[in-house]
Order: structure tokens, then sequence, then C-alpha cells
């Protein structure tokens, strides 16, 4: 049974195309249908335009493909070879163009700017806009400007024991006086560590004469030696785009008269006054009314990337005051261990002087966020919101941070695809209500114009299965032609990370056939409410990488969902308990898990007392905590002690470390998802209030195991009575399933999953139940509904079996004597990719070459011929095959209804045809679709067309391949030698229908 009215689900005006400022979860915006997602709910791409000299007709033409093949937008984004050129390799790219004229914010850039906004209207796309160049972290701006990023210059002076100092502080003139101090050397263990007294630290600065001269005994008598300390306020110089007279140029540059034309700085990232000095540069250089106008219309994100960027010790001018306010003492004489030298320093305290470094570090994630809440609420008075990977790379709190943006960003490239790492950035973001959690995808290292496909969904599937639900590809270059830049097309970061999608690859035509199903994805998962069972607490403030927090594999083995937060998440409005459950009306956490080692905060154990007395069970792992975040004894003794009281409520328990799952069964919490299976299977549940729906996403990892491999059968038991229906992402179809077991509260359903496989079960409490096959058995390969009966499909199998009804009835199915067979004696025609006659004239296209191969049996391209070693393209593969199958002394055709096609694993894409018959595009980690009503009696011809990626055919001419001056030779080695083309057997299922109830 075909359901249709579940795919408007969360439908909202229709017409509206920005998103407007609304960032919580079911917003009233245009979502679209199961079937056709809006553009708002679609992936986008980032779209790399190398500089601002690009042929605007082309731009309009790349956004126009975009929209063709599925994508909802672009994130526009001035590549200006990524920022600061000190990070590239030993040869350096060299500009093409006078950027003098074509860098970022200046007219051409603001005429790019128009004509990305013009072409996104008219093909009813969105767009971000990363805020500057390259990652976005600044904008031109007079050097000097106070708003951009600060540093701290370090000096120091060694002074013997028992001496005094008298003269000028060590490095005066270097920058404005942040501090002067003066501390003991009580142990020195090489010349890199060196431990001060914490009693001999004193902050001598307000000592020091405005000419810089200080005066001072230094009287203590024990110890190695005195230091004096000196600290200055400097910017960083930190460049977002280098300005033209810095950079290897093949063309000349005009003379730099203006700070527009002389790059980009990074701005200020801890305190509002950097953003102002973004916000302030747009305002003056490219909001013009008709601008403004477009981005309203079609706008919706203004972005930054993650901090990329570095100084010596983060700093800002209003640090010493916030310092003092928010943790109660000066951070001045503490500064030795916070600023960056050749020396490390401690202290002589039980910690080493740790905590000090955390309320450094604490500060630093309060200041942040205040740059990041003027960025949201400046891109909120321009009718869009703002999006930014927020934190991760630095020393700071990043689950705290993530609620002050509209759209936090992760990735999947600095989060290593790991699940853990992503559980993490999303616990936050459900907890403040975000519709949107995004993700930039698709960058891996030395894989650019290699990486397949299938990869590709494995990637997005880990980040789907844990809750993250917008994805910008990475990433679709300009596709016209450049200086000193050859086909296949303008290559990002010097041939290092994947993908360059777009016309230059063979695949680009078949490209809808996943972004489709990623954009189904998408739309169930930005529908109604995450919901969660476990919440970790989790307080960290340095997240330079995200690791795996929990790593023990219990949970996800018994079907529990969790997230983490940060205490500072507490103070979020939504995060309360009510009867018993943590964050009613957002993730609806069944319990709340602190482990032993974990840190706690005054304000984070206040409320944690709350949650406790207001029923939630509360979970200490492995004992309590005592660990505390920063320099507070007088706080750290009242949190110690009021978690230990909270052991005599009934509801707190304290258990041990191993079996977590257990344990949660024990008490009889358990997970929404009860899940049974031989293999590693995710949920991640959402529901939509508006159509009394739970949706679940179920993805069965195959991590580690070989392209292919990975079946595995097993059940899950869903805390839901609603009707189940499965909504198949690839081809939009939306069916009711019709074998599963029901009880008072739960929903039962067996499954069978490929490698890397995700699917999509929705659960309507509003559709009536129908009789269903409640015990199925072995050879039965479909139950299917429609409204005049249920209908079982039989594949081969020589036995008679028994199926239960949930009426109680049973029934026995005859044996199914057609066996499956594989398909063979293939024509294919091969359309070979390689260069334009002019490999610098991109605009040209690939020269196009057909071969034809007479194949017994699939096998990939390499092992046909050793021609073919060396080939990418498009593969036309045709064969025909007889139905009804020979009658044999084993097998007989009368009893045949139809057939499934079944072509295994695609690597890259597949479209099929039989007998005419364009096929809805199929799952590549298990492609096969019922062909019944297609075959026709005698020969039935089928065609696979696949494609591969471009890899194999630049190993030829690797040498050859330039980008901006960098050939691809000197950088990375070639890529390795992959198997493309039809591999998998394809084989014909044939099957038997028995009718087996009438409604």
């Amino acid at each position: 049974m075909h359901l249709l009215f579940l795919t408007t689900a969360a439908i909202a005006a229709q017409g509206v195309l920005a998103v407007g400022t609304n960032d919580q979860v079911e917003a009233d915006i245009d979502y679209g249908t199961f079937q056709n997602p809006s553009a708002n709910v679609r992936p986008r791409f980032r779209y790399w335009v190398n500089d601002a000299s690009m042929n605007l007709n082309i731009v309009t033409e790349d956004i126009k493909q975009m929209g063709q093949i599925g994508a909802g937008g672009l994130e526009l984004l001035g590549y200006y070879f990524y920022g600061d050129a000190s990070y590239s390799n030993s040869e350096q790219p060299s500009l093409q163009t006078d950027w003098t004229t074509y860098g970022f914010g200046g007219q051409a850039w603001k005429d790019l700017l128009s004509t990305v906004l013009t072409a996104a209207k008219k093909y009813e796309l969105i767009v971000d806009f990363a805020m500057g160049p390259n990652q976005g972290a600044g904008v031109p701006a007079p050097y000097d400007d106070d708003g951009l990023l600060w540093d701290l210059a370090a000096f120091n002076q060694t002074v013997a024991i028992g001496s005094s100092f008298n003269g000028t502080v060590p490095g005066w003139g270097t920058g404005s006086l942040v501090a002067a101090v003066t501390g003991v050397v009580t142990n020195s263990t090489d010349s890199t560590h060196k431990t001060l007294a914490e009693s001999s630290l004193v902050d001598i600065t307000s000592l020091v004469s405005s000419s810089g001269q200080l005066q001072v005994q230094l009287n203590n008598t024990d110890g190695v030696e005195n230091e004096v300390f000196a600290y200055y306020l400097i910017h960083s110089e930190y460049r977002e785009a280098q300005s033209p007279g810095d950079v290897p140029a093949a063309v000349p540059q005009s003379p730099v008269t203006t700070y527009v034309q002389n790059g980009s700085w990074v701005v200020d990232h801890y305190s509002a006054k950097g953003a102002q000095v973004i916000i302030d540069f747009w305002n003056q250089s490219l909001l013009d009314e008709g601008t403004s106008e477009l981005i309203r219309e079609v706008g919706n994100y203004m972005w930054e990337d993650s901090q990329e960027f570095s100084v010596s010790t983060w700093w800002t001018p209003l640090f010493q005051q916030a310092f003092q306010a928010n943790r109660g003492y000066s951070v001045n004489k503490f500064i030795p261990l916070l600023a960056r030298s050749d020396v490390t320093y401690t202290t002589d305290e039980a910690d080493a002087g740790a905590s000090h470094i955390v309320d450094y570090q604490q500060t630093l994630t309060e200041l942040n966020s205040e740059y990041l809440d003027a960025l949201t609420q400046w891109s909120q008075s321009l009718d869009i919101q703002f999006s930014a990977q927020v934190v991760y790379n630095l020393a700071m709190d990043m689950l705290a941070n993530i609620p002050h943006v509209n759209g936090p960003e992760c990735e999947t490239l600095g989060f290593s695809n790991n699940m853990d790492s992503y559980r993490q950035f999303a616990g936050p973001a459900h907890l403040a209500g975000k519709r949107i959690i995004s993700n930039e995808a698709g960058a891996e290292m030395f894989q650019v114009y290699q990486e397949a496909v299938s990869e590709v969904v494995w990637s997005l599937n880990r980040a789907l299965a844990t809750s993250i639900n917008q994805f910008v590809l990475h990433g679709y270059p300009n596709s016209g032609n450049y200086g000193n830049t050859t086909w296949p097309s303008f290559t990002t970061f010097e041939y290092q990370f994947s993908e360059m999608y777009g016309p230059q690859q063979p695949a680009f035509a078949f490209y809808s056939d996943f972004i489709n199903w990623l954009a189904r994805h998408q739309f169930v998962s930005q529908t109604g409410i995450p919901k969660v069972d476990i919440a970790f607490w989790s307080k960290s403030t340095a997240y330079t990488r995200v690791p795996t927090v929990y790593s023990s594999v219990d949970l996800q083995e018994a079907g529990y969902s969790y997230e983490y937060l940060s205490p500072d998440n507490f103070a979020l409005p939504e995060a309360y308990v009510s009867n018993g459950i943590f964050a009613p009306n957002r993730q609806a956490f069944k319990t709340l898990v602190v482990w032993a080692n974990e840190t706690l905060t005054a304000n984070g154990t206040a409320k944690l007392v709350d949650y406790a007395h207001g029923g939630l069970p509360v979970i200490f792992s492995g004992g309590l905590p005592s660990n505390f975040s920063g320099y507070n004894p007088t706080a750290q003794a009242s949190a110690i002690e009021s978690v230990k009281n909270l052991t005599s409520l009934s509801n707190v328990h304290v258990v041990p470390y191993d079996g977590l799952a257990a344990t949660l069964q024990s008490l009889n919490i358990l997970p929404r998802t009860s899940v049974t299976a031989n293999g590693t299977w995710f949920t991640y549940w959402r529901h939509d209030t508006n159509t009394s729906t739970d949706y679940v996403y179920i993805y069965n990892d195959a991590a580690g195991i070989p392209s292919g491999q990975g079946l595995t059968n097993g059940s899950i038991s869903f805390e839901t009575t609603g009707k189940p229906f499965l909504y198949d992402a690839w081809s939009g179809d939306v069916t009711a399933l019709s074998s599963y077991q029901k009880s008072d509260t739960h929903i039962e359903i067996p499954l069978q999953l490929a490698g890397n496989q995700s699917i999509i079960i929705g659960f309507n409490k509003t559709s009536k139940h129908q009789v269903h096959v409640q015990e199925s058995a072995e050879g039965v390969s479909a139950v299917t509904e429609d409204a005049a009966s249920l209908t079982v499909s039989r594949s081969f199998d020589q036995q008679s079996r028994s199926i239960r009804l949930s009426n109680g009835d049973s029934v026995t199915l005859a044996p199914m004597l057609t066996p499956a067979f594989t398909l063979s004696n293939w024509t294919l025609i091969l359309e070979s990719w390689t260069p334009p006659s002019d490999i610098y004239n991109i605009e040209l296209g690939p020269t196009r070459t057909n071969s034809t191969f007479q194949i017994p049996t699939l096998l990939p391209w390499n092992q046909i011929s050793p021609s073919l070693a060396n080939v990418s393209g498009v593969g036309y593969y045709t064969t025909t095959f007889n139905w009804p199958p020979q009658k044999s002394s084993s097998s007989s055709s009368a009893n045949v209804s139809g057939a499934i096609i079944d072509l295994g694993q695609i690597t890259h894409t597949a479209r099929v045809t039989v007998n005419g018959q364009v096929l809805p595009p199929l799952d590549i980690t298990w492609a096969r679709y019922d062909i019944g009503s297609l075959l026709q009696k005698g020969p039935n011809t089928v065609q696979v067309v696949v494609s591969t990626p471009l890899g194999n055919v630049l190993r030829t001419y690797w040498d050859q391949l330039e980008t901006s001056g960098v050939f691809a030779s000197n950088i990375v080695a070639p890529p390795s030698e992959a198997d493309y083309g039809l591999i998998s057997p394809v084989q014909i299922v044939a099957y038997r229908t028995d009718r087996v109830f009438d409604f």
C-alpha cells in the first residue's frame, strides 16, 4: 500500500523560499514533500570561486546545474588560495588575476555576489555566504583596527635569587603593556619546563612607569631563580586572504591604494567588536538596497568555517576585566601559565596550576559567545540566520557555545566520521531547539577525483545516524577556465582534498540519485523533534579535537541513543525536569549519566540537584565525581558535598562503570528502540507533533568490512504503537510495512540490512492497523498490502512454510521451486573520458571515445583488458534474458509471478532500464527492484549505465595536471588504480505471490 498523505508532513506556506530567522524545530517554513523536498531542506554545495574574476555567465550556469542535479542551493566561498598562503606546500600557487581588482569585497566581488543571488532566485535555490574570503573569519579592514585578532607577546628576564630588578621591563615598546609579573622558579627539570612557587607570583604591573621603567626588590631567598615577566597586547596580523603584493603572481598586480584591496585580516573572535568589523564591512561595501532585498529572498546563512588560524596566546583587550568579573580573581599573576613561549611554566599547586588554565579557557568561551551572539543578531537583522563551525580546534567549551548560533555546523573531516564526536556536537543543539545541525561533508585527504559515491554515502549515513541533518557537500569549483589551470577543473587545496563536483565528472549526470536520497533523509531528519534516551554530563574547556568519550559499544548494541551536554547547557530554557523526564519538550531524556572522572561546576551541580529532586533518574557511573572546573575551593567543596547528599534519593544510583546498558535495563530505564541483530545497527528517533508520526532512522554500519559484505539480520522493538511505513529515500516511495508484531506498547519489526544500508520507518498513530503477518518464515521475500488484500512474495525455497497472521490465522505456503539466475553475456560500450585537445581549455569539456566489448561475466574494467586500467568514464551494459525461466526437473515456471533484479552493491552510480523502462534510483548499498510488472514473455532487455570517478584516467596525465601554477605531481602521488564498472553479479530473483488475506 502506498501512503501518499504522509509524504506532505510538516508543510508550511507554499511559495516561500528563504527560511527567515526562526531556527527552532517545527519552524513554519516550506519543507516540500518527502518525494520532492523543497530547496530549504535539500543539501547544498560549497561553491568555490577562485576570486572575483570569474566569468559571470559560467557562474550562472554553475548554479543552474546545481539545481538540476537536486541541490537546494550553495555556500558561496571566495577561495583566494585558502587565505593565508603560508599553509601551503613547498610550491605556492601564484596569482592568475589582478587581486587588486578581483579581491574580496571590491566592485568585482559585489558584481559576482549579485550574479549569484540573481541566479539563485531564478532557479529557486538558497544561498549561504562565507562572511569573508576562504573561511569567513575576517574581511578587509585597516591593519590597526581594534576589532582585529589580538595576541600576547611574552617576554621574561631571569634575575638571581635575592637580587633586585632596576631597569626597563623586557620587551618594552612591543605593544600596550598587559601585565608585569614576578615569580620564583622552584624547580627546572630542563630548559623547556619550569615550576613557579604560586605564593611568589606577584602582579607588579602598577609599578611599571609610563616609560617602561621598573624598580623592584626581589627578596626571595629560596628557589632556583627569579623571573620578571612582561606581556604586551599586539595584533596577530593573521591574514584571512593575502595582500596581492605578498603572494607570487603570474600576472601584474595594480598598486594597492585602499585597505579593501589589501587582502583580509582575521577578526577578534573574543569580542563583539571583532564581529562589528565584519558587520561594518558588509554594510559599507556589499549591502546596497538591491543586494539586501535579494538576500532576504534567497539568503539562508551568514557562515564561518572552523577556526584554523593561530596566535601565540589567545587574548582580547577586555579579557582581564571579564576574567575578574566571572572568575572572581585577577588573571594577571597567572599569565605565565597561559602565555605560550619557549618554556612551559607550571606552579607548585597540587594541580600544577591547571585550574587557572581552565578558568582562562572558560573565560575565552564566554567571550567567544559574545562574538557569536553579535553575528547571530546581525544575520537575523538581514532576515537570515548565522551558521558557524563552533569552537572546535580551539581551547574552549564547544558544547557551551553551540546554542549561540542559529545553525551549528560540524564536518566529516574534522570529526573523522566519528559518531561519538557527532553526539557531543548534537546534544546542546537539540537542547537549544535548533532545527538544523549542519555538516561540511565529503572532504577526504588524498582522494580528489577518486571519491566513490558509496564512500560518501557511508560517511553521510554515520552523520545521519547521530542526528546531523543538513549537509553542505565539499565542494563544487567554478567550472570555467583559469590561468595556468588544466582540465578537469580548478582544484582547491592543490589536489589534496576531495571532492571536485561538477560537469567535469562522468557521474555528474547521475548525481541526482544520491542527492535526492540525501534530500529525503534531510526532509525527515529536519521534521519534528529529536528524542534521545540518555544524556551524558560532559564538561571540557579544550576542544582542540573532538575525541571519543564513551568507547564501549554496549549501549548501541542494546539500541540506546545518547548525547552529551555541558553543565553550561543547563541554563537553556528547556533544560528542566517534568515527570522524571529531562527536557521533555526537546530530547526527553530518560536519565542523566555522570562519570566518576567528570568535572563539576557550581551552577551545573545546583541544576543537577534540582533534576534529581524532580525525579530524574541520575546515574553516577564508576563512583562520585570530585573534579571541579577552575579555581574555587569553596565552590568545589560545596559541589562535592551536594553530589554526595544526592545518593540518599531512590532515583539516584551509584553503579560500576562497565555494563552500563545492563545496569539501565535492570533499573527499567529502557531504550526507545531495543535492537537484536547480528550486526552494528544505529537508530535515531524524531517525533512530529503535526502529523502524530514517529520517524526512526536505522543504519547498519559496516565500517571495516570489505565492500559488498556486511549483510545482517535482526529485529527492533519500537516504543510506539503507530502503524509502520517504510520511507524509501532512494525512490521517494512510502509503503506500509505488513510484517510485524504489535503489543499494547511496542511494535517489533524483523529487518534485513545490507552493509552500510540505512532505512527510515515512520509510525503513524492515526493510521489503522490492518491484518498483517505476525510471524514470517524463511523464503518470504516480501509482504505487501493494498486496499483489497494481504500478499506474500516467496523466493526459491524447496519446503512448505507456515506463517501466522495477526488475527490468529495460520497460512501454509507451498514450495517455490524456481531459483535465481545470474545474467551473463553482456555488451559493454565504454565511453572513455580524456582531456580536451587543449588541456588548459577546461570549458571544452572532455574528449569522449567509445569502445565496445563482449563480456561473458562482469569484471572490473581493468580486468577486461589491460588497455582499460587507466580509463574513466561511463559504461553502457546491455544483456537479455528469457522470461519465464525454462522448466526443468527441479523447477517450474508455472507458479512464478515476477522477479527482482539484484545488482548487489554499486560502487559509484548506476541507472537501470528494463525493456525500455527506466527504474527509479536504486539503493547503492543493495541495488534491487521488483521488475515483475515490466517483464514480457520471451526476451527481456536489461541496460545498466554506470559512471566512474576520474582517478584512473588522471593517472596517465598526472604530470600535466596544474592548478593556479601548481602541478599535481609536485604535491601528491597519482591516484591508485581502482576497480571501475559494473562489478557485482546481476541476478534475476524469481518470486511467487500468495494472497493470504482479503480485507
